[in-house]
């Protein structure tokens, strides 16, 4: 990957700042994860999604475009809950803080019982009743099952380090994501039934249900589904020490997961485009 290719590799040669923390961090000269954290990697994922809201131009978008998006998009869901039940799994006799965090993120995704159903339920159940969408049973498009196998791949690790860097840059990339997904979703709504926002009702609870801090479903105060994920999985990169994190092999797994879900919205921005 190089500055041409990727938005990650673009933002360190823009930023080399960022990219000395980087370096120096996998070559063991950078030891605080607090400050890889709040100073590097969060207003990194913060930059490039901006970039990605800008290239995707929800409000451009055709209606054949934000479909291709709206399927793509739909189809991590249908993983993400096993993907970190797999995790915890992986790290629980390593770390049991960190499994049992991840084991809070499955339960919440996968529907915990006598609490809000699976996201993936909901969100499908809402693309076809406000929509009438059906994205269920979608095929990936190469990139986006590339991105699918990535996570499959990580979430087995034998090094439980690499498993917290590439999950908190998993939930790291969610409200940005969630974001451009809403705006999709509400063009596509505006292109065949004329209604978006809180007129597209089951969509509107969904996209709430993780962005919004005072939800029913939020579980710590103050923060949303969503914010309390980052931050739940953030912790052990900050708190490196106490939790025995590799800090280098977190950064590994981060920057892997982060290089494939940047990688995968360029892809799907050339995809939209090449549909004009």
């Amino acid at each position: 990957m190089t500055p041409d290719n990727s938005l990650v590799q673009a933002y360190l040669a823009a930023n080399p700042e960022t990219r000395s923390a980087v370096h120096g961090t996998l070559l063991g000269n950078f030891a605080s994860g607090e400050a890889l954290v709040t100073k590097h990697l969060a207003p990194m994922i913060d930059s490039i999604y901006e970039t990605i809201a800008d290239q995707v131009g929800a409000a451009q978008l055709n209606q054949k475009q934000a479909r291709m998006y709206i399927e793509e998009l739909s189809v991590f869901a249908r993983y993400n809950a096993q993907f970190l039940k797999n995790a915890a799994t992986s790290v629980e006799g390593f770390c049991p803080e960190l499994a049992h965090e991840l084991r809070r993120n499955h339960l919440e995704e996968g529907g915990e019982r006598g609490k809000v159903p699976a996201h993936y339920v909901l969100y499908t159940n809402a693309l076809l009743s406000d929509l009438g969408l059906l994205v269920n049973g979608h095929v990936p498009v190469p990139e986006t099952a590339l991105l699918v196998d990535l996570h499959q791949w990580m979430v087995g690790s034998h090094m439980p380090s690499l498993i917290a860097g590439a999950y908190y840059a998993t939930e790291a990339v969610a409200i940005a994501e969630t974001e451009i997904l809403r705006d999709i979703t509400d063009r596509y709504g505006e292109l065949t039934i004329q209604r978006s926002g809180s007129n597209l009702k089951n969509l509107h609870y969904y996209y709430e249900l993780h962005l919004d801090d005072e939800h029913e479903a939020a579980q710590i105060d103050g923060l949303s589904v969503e914010a309390a994920h980052i931050e739940g999985l953030a912790r052990f990169i900050k708190e490196s020490e106490l939790f025995h994190i590799n800090l280098p092999q977190a950064l590994d797994g981060f920057l892997t997961i982060t290089e494939g879900m940047t990688h995968w919205w360029t892809q799907l921005v050339h995809r939209a485009r090449e549909m004009n």
